[in-house]
């Protein structure tokens, strides 16, 4: 995600802007994101720990769901840190090091990209797996298929994003795309389309979809409600509530999209249209704001996955439960006072 350089010098003489607007944006990086980096890192190592247990590993989905922390990970402690030391701290390490600026400017987009395909594949094969057609659902649920397809996704964006370590430099004493040829336009928009705009239309579709088969799932389950269970039924009915869990987890997951990278590509695309338009210093500092919040709320879709998903499925929140070791905490502290009286 670029930097977007706002001209502010003659904000500092201008007597009608106070200082406290002038320093919200930094508070919004500190503030904010130490809090988006905090309860990102505890959502990371949530989803990992949940998706990697034997419960989740049942479904193929869940192998995507897992390879996405590594890059979320990498997401929020290196380009969310870098941005509050810089735009927080006002500590210039991004614009001072070139090395820094090219690799952050590179996983800003490759990270974002690799997380945000796993998921959606993750979020398609729910949809296969839940449509009433059998010739759909057999493309669901393909373990063989997940391992084809990560690393596929791994090397097609690094192919993909790559040039940001070759055309980004701070020459310019700051961190920017260099000006060759068509390049700038050509980063400026890709950003847009692939990380504003493609994401939100994804999932609004997949999620509407994904919704429309629970639905059906869900009403067909009723249906077969009066028929006394048999083993088999048990265990189809054990998979089913597990197939239903993941994919209403997905489902809201996909809808949290929207707010999270639809703002940030019309931010992008309105910065870069008004890139050379005169603003007033007030104006200036007001946008400036709005910019950085804009920027910051980009990263909620991958800071709340783990607390969507706690609230829409009592299987996850025992699960989650058990990865922490709470459970069985709970369980020994009884045991022990029990054995205590």
């Amino acid at each position: 995600m670029n930097f977007v350089s706002v001209n502010l010098s003659d904000t500092n003489s201008s007597t009608s802007i106070s200082p406290a607007l002038l320093q919200a944006p930094a508070q919004l990086n500190i503030y904010l994101g130490i809090f988006i980096f905090i309860t990102g890192n505890i959502s990371t190592i949530g989803n990992f720990l949940v998706f990697s247990s034997r419960l989740f590993r049942a479904r193929a989905c869940s192998n995507y769901l897992i390879v996405e922390p590594f890059f979320t990970l990498l997401y929020f402690n290196f380009v969310l840190v870098t941005r509050v030391i810089q735009k927080g701290f006002l500590l210039p390490i991004i614009d001072r090091y070139n090395s820094i600026c090219k690799i952050r400017q590179f996983l800003s987009e490759y990270t974002h990209q690799v997380a945000f395909t796993l998921f959606a594949l993750a979020t398609i094969d729910r949809f296969l797996s839940t449509h009433h057609s059998n010739s759909y659902r057999v493309w669901s649920n393909r373990f063989s298929l997940t391992y084809k397809l990560i690393p596929a996704v791994i090397i097609f964006w690094f192919l993909c994003t790559f040039h940001r370590l070759i055309f980004y430099s701070n020459s310019t004493g700051s961190c920017g795309p260099l000006s060759v040829g068509i390049y700038v336009p050509f980063d400026a928009y890709f950003e847009v389309i692939m990380s504003g705009v493609v994401p939100p239309i994804l999932f609004i579709t997949l999620g509407c979809l994904l919704l429309r088969n629970v639905r059906i799932v869900a009403r067909r389950r009723v249906a077969v409600a009066g028929v006394p269970p048999t083993t088999s039924t048990k265990n189809s009915l054990q998979i089913q509530q597990i197939d239903s869990q993941l994919s209403v987890m997905i489902t809201l997951q996909s809808f949290v999209a929207i707010p999270s990278f639809l703002p940030f590509g019309a931010q992008n695309l309105y910065s870069s249209i008004t890139r050379y338009w005169p603003k007033s210093p007030l104006y200036a500092a007001w946008e400036n704001i709005i910019i950085e919040t804009i920027r910051l709320f980009s990263y909620l879709f991958y800071s709340t996955s783990f607390y969507v998903c706690l609230i829409s499925s009592r299987g996850f929140r025992k699960q989650a439960l058990d990865s922490f070791g709470i459970k069985r905490y709970n369980k020994t502290l009884v045991a022990q006072t029990n054995a205590t009286n």
